[in-house]
């Protein structure tokens, strides 16, 4: 809300977690990336942000997550804040209340940090327009992206509904190391897209992402893990545009075991699955061989999976998740999701 006494004023954003299926892992010089990553936005899986920007000699910022301060993730926005201060300089001059809320479970490997860093990122940058008196309400989405990748990697993706590439490849003249762009010319069946969250530990991670993507500096695989990437990227965008399943499957399981192999391989190395982890991924290559269901999986760095599968075969597919793969679950706690349309500003309020 507008106080027009003391200049108080409200902003609120939802924005999506997304998967990557050829993914990011390892960066360079502030949060680029070592390879092009390429994803989709959810629809379920989303963080709601509100900010309050209250004018202050002191600045400085108050965190809260479902209405608990959360010590741990202070430095990851205060890091945030003092990048953004050159490009929207409301901040230095104004106290932010910042209140985030998830649909699902934060830092169990579900991307948490994207949907939040770019559900702040578009907070400050409208704040910024409010405080501006911009007449245009629409933002750039590839700026507020590339400050979202200042803040968490993966949330330069989260600007934008459907598929997006971050990371420069030469097949896709706008790709950027910078922020993400959309993906153009996606067959109709990758826009119907299916991804159950199998919630197999809804405890925070062992490692952070952040100490992950360091132990890649020196990486006795690093050179390959690059190549291996670009190679999936190539192959990944042709299978968008001819809607092979068999081949989409193939790609998006060697990544992300591909993931977990290069935390295994570090020094120190390290590993974030669980034993249920394994029995999934045994279930569903199982499905595919004697069920000929057409099913596959994905993994960020954690233990919960993804499962993925086309929405016109769901009704082949929800019987075995009930009877081979529930049982497997946390509590049985699965979170039916599918390609989302992207942010959405979530209040009424305005200047």
């Amino acid at each position: 809300m507008t106080n027009i006494n003391n200049q108080e004023i409200t902003v609120e954003w939802k924005s999506p977690s997304n998967l990557a299926i050829v993914k990011y892992w390892g960066k360079k010089d502030i949060q680029k990336p070592l390879n092009p990553s390429i994803s989709f936005s959810l629809k379920n899986a989303v963080t709601t942000t509100r900010v309050t920007a209250k004018p202050s000699d002191q600045g400085g910022f108050t965190f809260s997550l479902d209405g608990n301060k959360k010590e741990t993730f202070n430095e990851k926005v205060a890091n945030l804040l003092k990048m953004a201060t050159s490009t929207l300089p409301f901040i230095a001059t104004h106290h932010l209340t910042i209140e985030s809320s998830n649909t699902f479970p934060h830092s169990s490997g579900i991307a948490s940090s994207a949907s939040s860093m770019s559900a702040l990122a578009l907070c400050l940058t409208d704040l910024q327009r409010m405080i501006n008196n911009e007449a245009d309400h629409n933002l750039d989405l590839r700026k507020v992206s590339e400050l979202a990748r200042l803040g968490s990697g993966s949330a330069a993706r989260s600007l934008y509904g459907g598929w997006t590439i971050w990371g420069e490849t030469p097949t896709i003249a706008n790709s950027s190391n910078y922020y993400a762009v959309e993906l153009p010319a996606i067959h109709p069946g990758f826009m119907q897209i299916t991804n159950a969250i199998l919630i197999i530990e809804p405890k925070s991670k062992k490692v952070s992402s952040s100490q992950g993507h360091a132990l890649m500096n020196n990486h006795p695989y690093g050179a390959a893990r690059i190549q291996q990437a670009n190679d999936n990227a190539l192959q990944l965008l042709e299978v968008l545009r001819s809607g092979d399943w068999n081949q989409f499957f193939e790609i998006a399981e060697n990544e992300a075991l591909s993931l977990h192999a290069l935390m295994m391989s570090s020094n120190p190395g390290f590993t974030l699955l669980h034993p249920n982890s394994l029995k999934v991924i045994e279930e569903v290559r199982k499905a595919r061989i004697e069920q000929n269901l057409p099913v596959g999986f994905s993994m960020d760095a954690g233990p919960n999976v993804h499962l993925l599968y086309p929405k016109c075969e769901e009704k082949k597919i929800l019987p075995w998740i009930k009877n081979r793969i529930k049982p497997l679950c946390y509590q049985q706690q699965i979170i039916f999701d599918q390609l989302g349309d992207g942010p959405e500003r979530t209040d009424i309020y305005e200047l």
